[in-house]
């Protein structure tokens, strides 16, 4: 509770004295405001050339009572009074010149009755000298009668030339005492407040920190109780994680049917709804990259119905071609979802392959997904149907594609991830087009290092924003 106290008459204060100088500097600022305004006003309206003329004409008298029987000087001294008697001026406003040869500023006329023609202006401000030509404010600046602000403007003659300043003086010393009682009247109403605030606290302590401690109770039994079921879902996704990796085809067994290949597989979740499949068969393999509906661990459930339904598609139907698997692997899928009586519309997009090692040739299936052949530089695109694994409105039988590949051909299948993910500098998808472009400029590279690439792009264009989806990629080498 002290604490409470001392931060809030600390802010309290802070909140004071910032009220205080800031009140301070907007008076400050006002006031020279207000004496630009005056100077920049009236040495518009001083005739420079009778100013020029009047000075030229007495430079050398000394009588002053000589001087203020001058017409010009006459007619200055009324422009320069009415000046200060309309803005309320305590102080006087005057002229001056500036001496070149001596490097001093003389008087000139003044708005009062006193004569201070030709004495030398003594101490001048520095600001005087820098903007002679065109003019400022000088700094608040302290004298034996207090604190003052100044401001001046060049008289100017027909010709434009500068041959005179108008100078004006506020005595800031009132403005500092006004902003000073504001500041105590402020002050003492805080104090009053604080004082009432700490007896309220201090009335109504005891039963806040009682609540308090009673919070702070159940917030730890409910962090506790939080952490045992999140230590308990995560150890279920992590066998869930095991149960996937054992489903999925080890590095050994992908080396041994393809010794020039890789498989970039990047969950988003600890488990996945992608997933990578192979099936040796003598000289034939099977192979196939999935993307099941969702991803986590909904996605990763359907990838064992998925995986399993083409594992027994291939046993029960070995000769079959990829577009007739995929038919029969809808209807397993399709069959074990609507088991339960329950109307669930989800399945998979696949990218299917069947190549012959001997004869190189390979045929190819694909719901939604393509395959992407490079064969001397050139891209070759195998499309998908565009028709998932699972229920869909019109159901069609899946096309077959047939192409006989040459050696050291590349193919690539993949899911939607990787294009879909948001970054860049524009923080946009990837898309397909710079997938394209990319597998194209790395297809003579080994495929371990197109691999490296692959996931050394996807990490720089991701920068810090979240993997929106599973990532699954397959590249081979004929």
């Amino acid at each position: 509770m002290f604490i409470i106290y001392v931060c809030l008459i600390l802010i309290t204060t802070f909140f004071l004295l910032f009220s205080y100088y800031s009140e301070l500097t907007l008076q400050e600022k006002s006031q020279y405001d207000k004496l630009s305004a005056i100077v920049n006003t009236l040495a518009i309206e001083v005739d420079g050339d009778l100013h020029a003329e009047l000075y030229e004409k007495y430079k050398t008298e000394k009588e002053g009572a000589i001087i203020a029987q001058d017409d010009a000087y006459r007619t200055l001294n009324k422009l320069l009074r009415r000046a200060a008697k309309e803005n309320e001026l305590n102080s006087p406003i005057y002229t001056l010149v500036y001496e070149p040869s001596n490097n001093t500023f003389k008087y000139v006329v003044r708005s009062d009755d006193f004569i201070d023609f030709n004495n030398t202006y003594s101490n001048p401000p520095e600001a005087l000298f820098k903007n002679l030509k065109r003019g400022g404010v000088i700094p608040k600046y302290n004298s034996e009668n207090g604190e003052w602000i100044s401001a001046f403007h060049p008289i100017k003659n027909k010709q434009g030339n500068v041959v005179g300043i108008l100078e004006a003086d506020i005595e800031f010393t009132k403005f500092n005492k006004e902003v000073w009682s504001h500041f105590v009247e402020k002050a003492v109403i805080v104090v009053l407040v604080i004082l009432f605030l700490v007896v309220f606290l201090l009335f109504y302590a005891r039963k806040i920190l009682n609540e308090d401690y009673q919070q702070k109770v159940l917030l730890a039994y409910q962090k506790r109780t939080i952490e045992m079921k999140n230590k308990d879902i995560m150890d279920s996704i992590r066998y869930a994680l095991k149960i996937q990796n054992a489903m999925l085809p080890s590095e050994k067994e992908f080396k041994h049917c393809f010794q020039d290949g890789f498989v970039l597989h990047l969950p988003k979740d600890v488990v996945a709804g992608d997933f990578y499949w192979m099936e040796r068969r003598g000289d034939v393999i099977y192979f196939a990259v999935a993307d099941c509906t969702g991803h986590g661990v909904p996605g990763s459930i359907l990838t064992i119905i998925c995986s399993n339904a083409l594992n027994n598609t291939i046993h029960e139907n070995p000769n079959a071609d990829t577009g007739e698997i995929l038919d029969e692997v809808r209807k397993k899928v399709i069959h074990f979802l609507t088991k339960g009586g329950q109307d669930i519309n989800d399945g998979m997009d696949i990218a299917l392959c069947k190549l012959n090692l001997k004869t190189h040739e390979l045929s190819f299936a694909g719901a939604y997904n393509p395959l992407y052949i490079i064969s001397n530089n050139s891209l070759k695109i195998l499309p998908g149907n565009k028709q998932p694994v699972g229920r869909f409105v019109v159901q069609a039988p899946f096309d077959s594609h047939h192409v006989k590949l040459n050696k050291n051909d590349c193919i690539y299948l993949f899911t939607d991830g990787y294009a879909d993910q948001f970054g860049g500098p524009k923080q946009k998808k990837f898309k397909y087009n710079q997938l394209r472009e990319l597998l194209l400029d790395l297809a003579s590279d080994e495929m371990e290092l197109q691999k490296d690439m692959l996931l050394d792009v996807f990490n720089i264009w991701k920068g810090d924003l979240e993997q929106i989806d599973d990532v699954c990629i397959m590249g081979i080498r004929i």
